[in-house]
């Protein structure tokens, strides 16, 4: 893994993950650093998540998404991480919420989409998730959801 300096965009080495993965989800909280998902080198949708120090430059393993997914849409609301979608294991996209308490460490499954949504994107304001996306499936059909 790899970090660049903002002021000068000098990259520097990080020790690497411990679960060699492609289209996994990074986010902050707290100043470290969450992987999420992700496919592993066949391109099966992982479970593992895992947190970043950079103080010791060091990854933990943690307790396992509930739901193996890659390719996921990711928001903090305080110290909670929103997971979001995603593509499973049957290489099918995903109607799953899952949440993530930094504080509690334990995981718990939200009100699923109306949709099954996979490449979306999604932000954080105050205590609601906001997201959307152009359904694949029904042209001209877009949706746009807020989740308190």
């Amino acid at each position: 893994m790899e970090v660049a300096n903002t002021r000068d965009f000098q990259w520097k080495t990080l020790s690497p993950l411990p679960s060699r993965r492609v289209y996994s989800t990074l986010v902050e909280v707290g100043g470290q650093v969450f992987a999420i998902g992700g496919c592993d080198d066949n391109g099966v949708p992982m479970d593992c998540f895992e947190v970043y120090s950079p103080e010791a430059d060091q990854w933990t393993s943690l307790p396992p998404m509930p739901t193996a997914r890659a390719g996921v849409a990711v928001a903090t609301l305080g110290k909670r991480i929103m997971v979001i979608g995603g593509v499973g294991v049957n290489q099918a996209p995903l109607k799953i919420v899952e949440m993530y308490s930094v504080d509690e460490g334990k995981w718990k499954k939200r009100n699923s989409l109306r949709e099954a949504a996979m490449g979306i994107s999604v932000t954080a304001k105050g205590k609601e998730g906001w997201g959307g996306w152009a359904s694949l499936c029904a042209w001209g059909i877009n949706a746009f959801w807020a989740m308190p």
